[in-house]
């Protein structure tokens, strides 16, 4: 049986095995989103937008994921996480007040 390739997460370019990525929708559902406004990232990675951002933030300000790379608020984690093994799981914080 044939192995896929692993595959980077849309933020924070890690490789996971197939499956392993979650879709975060880069305009929220609630928001007018659609299933073509979907990306793939990893869990860590879609967690900490959600704990750092409303729905109202993101389909405002961080609409695409190059947006979000960009962000100032999640520049810290990312360089964190981008030296993390993909095996690592870390609980996200959320903030005492989302942006």
């Amino acid at each position: 049986m044939k192995r896929s390739e692993p595959t980077p997460c849309g933020l924070c370019d890690r490789l996971f095995e197939p499956g392993r990525l979650t879709q975060h929708h880069c305009l929220p559902k609630s928001k007018g989103g659609t299933s073509a406004d979907v990306a793939l990232i990893c869990s860590q990675c879609h967690g900490m937008i959600h704990a750092t951002y409303t729905n109202s933030t993101l389909a405002r300000q961080y609409p695409t994921l190059a947006q979000l790379r960009a962000a100032p608020e999640l520049a810290p984690f990312l360089r964190w996480v981008r030296k993390q093994p993909a095996s690592r799981k870390k609980r996200n914080r959320p903030r005492r007040r989302k942006l």
